[in-house]
């Protein structure tokens, strides 16, 4: 059961862009607005499910802990705006890229902040994916979406790593701390005359929170019992459903050059993935783990 929500969570993630393609009649930080709204209403209702109010009782009274949840709602909210302008301005193909380069990004985070060691097989990993990314910025000329989506991702992933709050609490602050300006600026487009919605595009706006939430919830069921490096091999499913969409539903352009560069960080992909799993086969088990 707990690999098939984390299955499903990254199919999620993969076929989103379908969704928000659906609104490209409204304007990108408009969305990000209301994706904001609808997500902290169904959050408030999840962290009540889920019993997590004291974490966030917790978080609120650490100057420190609210000062990162700030900044992790600030990283979450660019890569939310640059992930859906992308989707909306036939860029799928670059947002593919983006998730599909985040975790060599992480890696050089972790040594950065965390001072983990990258052993002589992963920095080779590494380099080829800027190889790869070398090539892309050759190709393409919005490379500037999926370098946004990989730092500013993997940068959030390490703020809310310091911060160490549940998953969906976390996000809850973080969509908590965003709402006051996102509903600060749907009411001065409200104002706007002729600013008008269907109720079709009412009920995809509200969907946003769900759309949001679900994968989440998912992911962090199953996170807590599948083994980590199963669940990194899952995260390539969602950038490479993205990929096909563009390609073959979209109809995005890529030339040679750019099926090259793609080439480059899949190579790096499954190297970095095939030593993550002999790691894991033959690292001993600390009992009770």
């Amino acid at each position: 059961m707990s690999y098939l929500q984390a299955l499903t969570a990254y199919a999620l993630w993969g076929v989103f862009p379908l969704y928000w393609k659906y609104l490209h009649h409204v304007d990108a930080v408009e969305i990000i607005c209301h994706r904001i709204v609808w997500s902290l209403a169904t959050l408030i209702l999840c962290v009540s499910w889920m019993g997590q109010w004291q974490d966030v009782r917790d978080a609120i009274r650490s100057p420190s802990r609210l000062a990162m949840a700030a900044v992790a709602a600030l990283l979450i909210s660019t890569n939310w705006l640059v992930f859906i302008w992308g989707v909306l301005n036939g860029s799928v193909v670059d947002v593919s890229l983006g998730y599909f380069i985040t975790p060599m990004f992480s890696v050089i985070l972790g040594m950065l902040v965390f001072r983990e060691r990258l052993v002589p097989i992963q920095g080779i990993a590494v380099g080829i994916a800027a190889v790869g990314i070398a090539i892309s910025a050759m190709a393409s000329n919005r490379l500037w979406v999926s370098l946004a989506l990989a730092s500013s991702f993997s940068v959030y992933g390490v703020v809310k790593k310091k911060t160490r709050l549940p998953a969906i609490a976390g996000l809850g602050m973080e969509t908590a701390i965003l709402a006051p300006i996102a509903l600060g600026y749907l009411a001065l487009v409200f104002q706007q005359p002729g600013h008008e919605y269907s109720l079709g595009t009412w009920e995809l706006l509200a969907l946003g929170g769900p759309v949001t939430t679900v994968p989440l919830l998912l992911f962090a069921a199953s996170s807590k019992k599948v083994p980590l490096v199963l669940m990194g091999m899952l995260q390539y499913l969602g950038p490479t459903i993205q990929f096909n969409l563009g390609v073959w539903v979209d109809g995005e352009p890529v030339d040679r050059v750019r099926w090259y560069g793609f080439l480059f960080v899949w190579v790096a992909l499954a190297i970095f993935s095939v030593h993550a799993l002999w790691r894991w086969k033959h690292e001993p088990r600390i009992p009770g783990r």
